[in-house]
C-alpha cells in the first residue's frame, strides 16, 4: 500500500510525530487478515473518489454514499475503523469532529432493518451426524472427523486449527493440552492453553482419541497437524489451507444431509457455547474455553433455537 505521509507542520500536531519504525510496529500489531482487510477498504475508499488525508465531513460523506449503495453497518464500522488506522499510521492528525460520524454510523444502525444473519450452531448430535457420514478408515475422512471434533470441543476457530502443529500438543492420561502460538485475540503470543478431555464413554466419538489416530495413520511426528491429503492417500508436507476446510466442510454436510441447515466454518464453536449455555455452564466458564475477552461477544455466539427456552416465565 502506498505512504502517503502528512504534509502538514507536525510540530504543531502533539502526539502525532511517529517515526517510520513507530508505524512498522503498529502494523506488526495486526494480523495478517486484519492488514488485508485495512488495505482493501483503503483501496476502496480511494476507488470511491476519496483523498488521503482525509477530513471528518469527507469520510462521513463517503460513509453515508456506501449506506445507501446497500453496505451493511458492520462494514461501515470496519472500512471507518480502517481509515482512523490509516490515519494513525501515516502520521496525519485525527479526525476532529467524532461526533459527526458518530451520528452518520447510529443513523446508519437505526435505519437498517436487515437482521444480522449469524451463522447457525451445529450441535453436539450434528456433528455425531457428520461423523458418522465419514468412512474413518479412509485417511482423508479420518482427517476430517478428527479436525471437526477438535474443532468442535475445543471451541476453536478454524484458523487456530488449520494453525496447529504436533509441537503444540502435550498428551496426558485425561486428553491432550493444546498450546496457542497465537490467535484473534491473543496477537501477542501470550502463552494459552486448552485442555481437550477423552469423551464420555457413553458417546461415540472422541477428539482425543481421533486426533491421536489421524497423526499415527499418517505419520505426522512434527510440524503442521493437519495437512492435505492426496488422491492416493498420503499426507502433504504443508498446513492444509482455510480453503480445503471449507471444502472438506461442505462435503461431509453434503454426505450426511445437513448442508440445507446453513452450517459455516462458525458454527462449530457456536455449537459448543450454546451447548454449553444449555447444559447449565456459566459465561464465566464458557470464556474461558473459548478465550473471548469480552461476555458481550461470547453472548452473541448463544444459538437458542426456541423463544420459550428464554421466556420472562423462567425468571
Amino acid at each position: 500500500m502506498q505512504v502517503i505521509p502528512y504534509q502538514g507542520n507536525q510540530d504543531s500536531l502533539p502526539g502525532l510525530c511517529l517515526t517510520v519504525s513507530a508505524r512498522k510496529l503498529i502494523m506488526a500489531s495486526l494480523a495478517p487478515s486484519t492488514i488485508r482487510a485495512f488495505q482493501s477498504d483503503i483501496r476502496m475508499f480511494l476507488r470511491r473518489g476519496g483523498t488521503l488525508p482525509s477530513t471528518d465531513t469527507e469520510i462521513a460523506n463517503y460513509l453515508t454514499r456506501c449506506f445507501e449503495d446497500g453496505y451493511k453497518p458492520n462494514t461501515l464500522k470496519r472500512q471507518l475503523c480502517s481509515l482512523r488506522r490509516w490515519h494513525l499510521v501515516m502520521n496525519c492528525p485525527t479526525l476532529g469532529n467524532e461526533q459527526m460520524i458518530k451520528g452518520v454510523m447510529r443513523g446508519c444502525a437505526r435505519l437498517n432493518e436487515v437482521p444480522v444473519k449469524r451463522a447457525p450452531a451445529l450441535m453436539r448430535d450434528d456433528l455425531h451426524q457428520l461423523l458418522n457420514s465419514l468412512d474413518l478408515s479412509e485417511l482423508r475422512d479420518l482427517r476430517d472427523a478428527a479436525m471437526f471434533c477438535l474443532t468442535f470441543y475445543g471451541a476453536f476457530r478454524y484458523s487456530e486449527v488449520l494453525n496447529l502443529r504436533v509441537e503444540h500438543l502435550t498428551w496426558d492420561t485425561r486428553g491432550v493440552l493444546v498450546r496457542l502460538s497465537r490467535s484473534k485475540t491473543n496477537q501477542e503470543g501470550r502463552h494459552e492453553v486448552k485442555a481437550i478431555h477423552h469423551a464420555d464413554t457413553s458417546l461415540p466419538y472422541c477428539p482425543v482419541n481421533l486426533l491421536y489416530r489421524w497423526l499415527e495413520a499418517a505419520h505426522i511426528q512434527r510440524g503442521a497437524v493437519f495437512r492435505s491429503v492426496s488422491l492416493g492417500g498420503r499426507p502433504g508436507g504443508s498446513k492444509l489451507s482455510r480453503t480445503a476446510f471449507q471444502n472438506a466442510l461442505i462435503r461431509g454436510l453434503e454426505r450426511s444431509n445437513l448442508a440445507s441447515r446453513g452450517f459455516s466454518t462458525h458454527s462449530m464453536r457456536a455449537g459448543l457455547i450454546t451447548e454449553a449455555h444449555l447444559r447449565g455452564k456459566s459465561l464465566e466458564q464458557i470464556q474461558r474455553v473459548t478465550g473471548h475477552r469480552h461476555l458481550s461477544t461470547l453472548t452473541e455466539y448463544i444459538r437458542v433455537a426456541d423463544p420459550f427456552e428464554n421466556s420472562a416465565n423462567d425468571f
